[in-house]
């Protein structure tokens, strides 16, 4: 037993007690309500007894400090709290706007609001007639046809006590028995859903209707797997986080039984373009790292690093013991440059000085504002950013893309990828199953950013899966 003597109290600022705040997606685990404010909808980022904290994909939608507005908590259209609310603080970001509210006339009561998100989650179980002819009928056969795969497969290898006198079966060798035909029927599926909700993107009311019924009726079954799971709770914050990367470069197994494997096998084919653009990346990488620049390293920069696998694998190359670079990493996440630091620290003594790695903690908001500790940089021999444009609009990109060629040495070299538009694109398993929204690009539109920057040449390519297009912009001058 503890003494009074021996009791501390807070020190420096946290001596001021704040109500605890809890993130939205372990306080409603499933599907999470959403905020209504005049005519929009807001995913919560987290909520305490006096107020909440509101995140939007729109970067143009516009609160002010000290604003008084009435804001309505709901589930499933159902309002489960109301209070007039004024906003206490603004965040802009790439991944859209982060609003804190402060109640003005009430307060959560917390036992109550969950059991109101209950009712309502239990109401939405009959079907509601103003929304229920938003969702295409081919959809909702869609999302039968997902389930009615997906539980197949478990229901044959759900444990089965009466198997117990012969052994269980073995996961890894009934994942080896499955994953090839569910892959083949996936990807099947997999394109047809992109045809469908394609119907549905240009009208606002239908495609929220869509996204709903599929975070009800199929995002549940999807979260069975690991790298759905991570990809539609978001526990950093925003989506695409640097594990979601490593858990496609290192394409392992991930579950329990050998049904939570082949759910998140599943995945892995849709991120799978995220592991062949970095593996496109790492050539050029190699390439400039080996290419004489007048007697010192090559200078290559990395915009939204995330791990910087490329770089680890350059290094634990044998190409490496001949080339020469100095590497910076630039990510807003601290935990990815750490992780990318630790990886490629013992290469960098191994190699005896060849090659340098420097890492630098900068929010992408600072970067698209010029205002960030990047533009003192030296010029640059190869500049890439694989997975940061897809949530810019077309101007913020061009801009971005011109703040980061004129950062070029001359005959540097600027690759940018963008989700590529096309007929198997991730825009139905990211947009509707996962909640993960990027802007998805053609050629002309992504040749378009190059226009005025007088460059030597610009042109496209496409990853091995044809799901990433990559915009390659080579300056005047050089050798």
């Amino acid at each position: 037993m503890q003494e009074y003597e021996s009791l501390r109290g807070s020190t420096g600022r946290e001596i001021w007690y704040r109500p605890p705040r809890y993130e939205a997606h372990r306080l409603f685990p499933g599907t999470p309500p959403r905020v209504r404010i005049a005519s929009g909808l807001y995913q919560i980022q987290n909520i305490c007894l006096g107020g909440v904290a509101t995140t939007t994909r729109d970067t143009e939608e516009e609160f002010e400090v000290g604003q008084t507005l009435p804001i309505t908590i709901q589930q499933s259209g159902i309002p489960i709290f109301e209070s007039t609310a004024s906003v206490c603080r603004v965040e802009k970001s790439i991944f859209g706007s982060k609003t804190a509210f402060k109640f003005v006339d009430s307060f959560i009561d917390f036992d109550e609001l969950l059991n109101r998100n209950l009712r309502a989650q239990i109401a939405t179980r009959t079907p509601n007639p103003k929304t229920a002819d938003l969702v295409p009928h081919d959809y909702r056969v869609l999302c039968a046809d997902v389930l009615k795969l997906l539980r197949g497969y478990d229901s044959i290898l759900a444990p089965d006590k009466s198997r117990d006198f012969v052994g269980r079966v073995d996961d890894n060798a009934a994942f080896d028995a499955c994953v090839d035909l569910l892959i083949e029927h996936w990807r099947s599926l997999w394109l047809t859903g992109n045809d469908i909700v394609r119907t549905v993107m240009d009208d606002h009311d239908r495609r929220e209707a869509t996204k709903e019924f599929t975070e009800l009726v199929l995002t549940p079954e999807m979260r069975r797997g690991a790298i759905w799971d991570r990809s539609y709770a978001k526990p950093l914050g925003y989506p695409g986080d640097f594990e979601i990367m490593n858990q496609v470069y290192d394409w392992n197994r991930v579950g329990g039984r050998a049904y939570e494997m082949l759910v998140h096998r599943i995945g892995l084919e849709v991120a799978e373009c995220i592991k062949t653009r970095m593996e496109v990346v790492l050539g050029h990488v190699a390439a400039v790292a080996e290419r004489d620049q007048n007697d010192r390293p090559a200078r290559i920069l990395s915009l939204g690093s995330g791990p910087a696998r490329e770089v680890e694998l350059y290094l634990t190359s044998s190409a490496a013991e001949n080339g020469r670079a100095d590497f910076t990493l630039i990510d807003q996440e601290r935990r990815a440059l750490r992780y990318a630091h630790e990886k490629t620290y013992p290469s960098i003594i191994r190699l005896g000085g060849r090659h340098s790695v420097r890492a630098l903690n900068i929010s992408f908001t600072d970067v698209l504002r010029g205002i960030s500790a990047m533009s003192s940089l030296p010029e640059q021999d190869l500049i890439y950013s694989v997975g940061l444009l897809d949530y810019l609009t077309d101007r913020r990109a061009a801009g971005l893309a011109k703040r980061l060629y004129d950062m070029l040495a001359p005959g540097g070299m600027l690759i940018i990828g963008n989700m590529n538009e096309t007929p198997l694109s991730n825009l139905w398993p990211m947009e509707f199953i996962t909640d993960w929204t990027l802007y998805y690009r053609d050629e002309a539109t992504m040749l378009a950013w190059a226009d005025g920057l007088q460059a030597a040449r610009s042109w496209t390519t496409t990853d091995p899966t044809g799901r990433v297009r990559l915009l390659h912009v080579l300056k005047r001058g050089g050798r």
